[in-house]
């Protein structure tokens, strides 16, 4: 009987305890950019970062920065156009197609840059990012 009693008053007490509302914070009801990165970089923004990445892994060379950069600043200041220029979601197929051209073209200019070696890297971990289904973020290893 007593341990009936304990066990009730346990029960009852764990529920009261879990019933207490906590405070909550209020989620943002718009979309945030990459995750809580904040604003929307500017073309000039992406390039300087993406030329600094692509220096550090294909260890570009001090004549090949400002050239790469010249050539990711025309490809970020074409796709943010094309952005404004398809806003709608209908127009999703358009808006892939010319980007696909537009990535082409910068392909081509990238590999008259670049080294056959560094260009190789480069293809590879675009097909490696490809694969991951994202834009360079990083995912779990699976155990």
């Amino acid at each position: 009987m007593k341990k009936s009693l304990l066990l009730l008053a346990a029960l009852a007490f764990a529920t009261t305890s879990f019933a207490q509302t906590t405070p909550t914070t209020q989620l943002p009801t718009h979309r945030v950019h990459r995750m809580g990165q904040g604003q929307p970089k500017s073309p000039e923004q992406r390039a300087d970062r993406h030329t600094a990445m692509l220096t550090k892994k294909l260890s570009l060379t001090a004549d090949q920065q400002p050239k790469v950069r010249q050539i990711l600043l025309a490809q970020a200041q074409e796709g943010q156009a094309l952005k404004a220029k398809y806003p709608d979601k209908e127009q999703r197929k358009a808006h892939r197609d010319e980007m696909k051209a537009s990535h082409a073209k910068y392909q081509a200019q990238l590999q008259g840059v670049l080294s056959a070696d560094q260009y190789g890297k480069l293809t590879a971990m675009q097909q490696e990012r490809h694969h991951k289904g994202g834009h360079g973020g990083k995912q779990k290893a699976k155990s």
